[in-house]
């Protein structure tokens, strides 16, 4: 019989690593979802327009949406096509830099700095695009220029 002292050959020596109050993966996704509806990319095409991806997304599946309706006839089929790259292309550029991020900041700050730090920047993103006025948008009913519980009410 194995002495308890002894390691057995089916288990890891390796100390257990410590656990974190946030997981990296969800830290990833938080950020991923705040960039994603708040931080502005120009609509290339239509000149001035700087909206989240959140806004191209909202647009495209409306543009689906019309498009299952009434046909793809005309300049709504060139839009479908826009709107939908917008969305993907500007998706994964945010999807790699909130990933690159919190790695950076898992890797070289401590645990609870690091995670901290992201949930900082969460924060600050939120009240820079609800008490600022970061969009441009040509499909604002108002004003061109919108912070963000102008651009989505």
């Amino acid at each position: 019989m194995n002495d308890l002292r002894e390691p057995s050959p089916h288990r890891s020596t390796r100390p257990a690593e410590k656990s974190t109050w946030i997981e990296s993966w969800l830290l990833k996704w938080v950020l991923f979802g705040a960039l994603l509806w708040t931080w502005p990319f120009p609509l290339l095409g239509l000149e001035g327009t700087w909206v989240p991806v959140a806004r191209f997304i909202q647009l495209a599946v409306s543009i689906s949406l019309l498009i299952l309706l009434e046909g793809a006839g005309g300049k709504v089929a060139a839009l479908f096509g826009l709107l939908w790259a917008h969305a993907l292309i500007y998706g994964l550029v945010l999807f790699g830099a909130a990933s690159i991020l919190v790695r950076q900041t898992r890797r070289r700050l401590p645990d609870r700095l690091g995670n901290g730090l992201v949930v900082g920047i969460v924060f600050a993103l939120f009240i820079w695009a609800i008490w600022g006025s970061p969009y441009d948008s040509q499909f604002h009913h108002s004003d061109a220029h919108a912070s963000f519980l102008d651009l989505y009410r």
